[in-house]
């Protein structure tokens, strides 16, 4: 069966060579691939006002993280342990059926899968960007709900934040607004409430040929008819549709990630009122993981994100849940250049961090590089 097949791998979200039916499982994900490239496409967000946002949304720009605790990584570990874990030889007299082992590590493999908050963040995101929105920390905070408090609780009660149905929701309604139904539909293929909740909540009976769910029903398209019996065959569908799509859409992350090679080294004209430059920051494999925005009075904006910090400098969060820049004190008497250049100074940019080479506004308004 396909869909457990792709447990057996060396990373979450790449499907290896050794994969039963892998021709099929490469079908989808191809299919799921030609889906969702346009959502990287760097050519609708050449805009510098634009090109921000995108790069926003590709770096998942949040506030201060220090020791590692961004739930993306764990997440990925979680999948590749029970990966391995399927990949193993098990012991009959430990395992007396190790293909419905395999199953159940399949389902929870799957739950964690599609429960993840990046693909969604990171979704709603670039469709927002598509349609020349600004970037959101938190495309579903909107979506969070109080509860009231309880008594011996909190005073304040509780938030419960977004399902992931509230979030589908929300998504499949950027991807219309943005002409691209095609990304919900892909991304519906994927998810299975009945399943999920069953596998969550421990009332489903894995049987020889079908998955029994105890407490709800769904539609069979093989039956054609509700039903509270999935077939494993329809499970494997389900669950093959979630690693291709996800695969897909990481693989294409990664890829854009590492094609701003030509603007290493470079500083863009980002802020022509402020006349603030950017300059993208990259990590030893050469991945986009931050920006850095330089200011003619001597301030720098940061942020980077990496697996052991989310580091930000002079950055603002507005309330709207988009970013702004501290761009330190203004000019008492402002000259032409900038409000941020006294009237008859010279423009003062910061230095390179470990050079002494300083950027300058060019004349052209055009991306240029320093040694």
């Amino acid at each position: 069966m396909l869909g457990l097949a792709v447990l057996r791998g060396r990373s979450a979200l790449d499907i290896i060579s050794d994969v039963p039916n892998k021709d099929l499982l490469a079908t989808r994900q191809r299919h799921y691939a030609e889906i969702l490239n346009d959502l990287f496409d760097h050519g609708p967000h050449m805009e510098i006002s634009r090109f921000f946002e995108f790069i926003c949304a590709l770096v998942r720009v949040g506030g201060v993280e220090l020791g590692g605790i961004d739930p993306w990584y764990e997440s990925s570990s979680i999948i590749d342990d029970l990966r391995n874990l399927a990949s193993l030889d098990l012991p009959v007299d430990r395992f007396p059926n190790p293909v419905k082992t395999q199953i159940r590590l399949a389902l929870l493999a799957y739950c964690t899968l599609t429960e993840m908050d990046v693909p969604y963040m990171l979704l709603a995101n670039l469709l927002r960007v598509r349609q020349g929105h600004k970037y959101q920390v938190d495309p579903f905070e909107d979506l969070a709900r109080q509860r009231a408090p309880k008594k011996g609780g909190h005073p304040l009660g509780t938030f419960v934040p977004p399902t992931t149905n509230q979030k589908r929701k929300r998504i499949s309604k950027l991807a219309e607004q943005a002409n691209m139904r095609q990304v919900s539909t892909a991304l519906e293929e994927t998810y299975d409430a009945v399943v999920r909740n069953a596998v969550y909540h421990s009332d489903f009976v894995l049987q020889d040929e079908h998955l029994l769910v105890r407490k709800a029903t769904r539609f069979s398209k093989k039956q054609r008819c509700f039903t509270p019996r999935i077939p494993l065959e329809e499970l494997d569908e389900t669950i093959t549709n979630a690693f291709a799509f996800f695969g897909a859409l990481f693989a294409l992350y990664e890829r854009c990630r590492m094609s701003f090679g030509d603007f290493k080294r470079a500083f863009i004209p980002y802020d022509l009122q402020y006349k603030g430059l950017m300059e993208l920051v990259f990590d030893e494999q050469d991945r986009l993981i931050g920006f850095r925005v330089y200011w003619p009075n001597g301030t720098c904006g940061y942020y980077a994100r990496t697996k052991e910090a989310s580091i930000a400098t002079n950055i603002t969060f507005e309330q709207d849940g988009s970013i702004n820049f501290m761009v330190g004190v203004y000019a008492a008497r402002r000259g032409p250049f900038s409000p941020l250049v006294e009237y008859g100074a010279q423009p003062n940019y910061d230095f390179r961090p470990g050079t002494q080479l300083k950027p300058h506004w060019p004349d052209d308004l055009k991306p240029y590089k320093l040694p």
